[in-house]
């Protein structure tokens, strides 16, 4: 599982439901919830740290509503969750988006699309060659 670090702009509960629809739904479930949770905070300037609104958009992405409400009344994902924070902080993550090539190339910042597939490329130079 790999939480994509949103840092202030989604809280750490709407981070342990979104793990929540990967583990129990996988990932186009994951990705429909992220998709809802970027939509109701930038378009629609919903409260997305509220639990009553994480649930809502949760069972709108398919999550059953008395899970989600459990898993947000709960510590469930709490450590997970901070281990992966940890993990992003000790790798040298200090922008998001950063994306992290082969486990070890950050490109912290957005980026153009020509400068993501150079990163890509070479990245994969290095793999090949060790």
């Amino acid at each position: 599982m790999r939480v994509e670090i949103w840092s202030d702009v989604v809280s750490r509960d709407a981070h342990r439901v979104l793990a929540l629809a990967e583990r129990e739904h996988g990932p186009a479930v994951q990705g429909a919830l992220k998709e809802a949770l970027l939509r109701a905070y930038f378009v629609e300037g919903r409260n997305v740290a509220d639990h009553d609104t994480l649930a809502e958009i949760a069972v709108g992405a398919g999550l059953d509503p008395d899970r989600a409400a459990t898993m947000l009344a709960s510590e469930e994902g709490t450590h997970e969750l901070q281990a992966e924070l940890d993990e992003a902080h000790e790798s040298g993550v200090t922008a998001v988006p950063t994306f992290v090539f082969a486990g070890r190339w950050a490109v912290p910042g957005a980026q153009d699309p020509e400068m993501l597939l150079r990163a890509l490329r070479r990245a994969a130079e290095l793999e090949a060659t060790g």
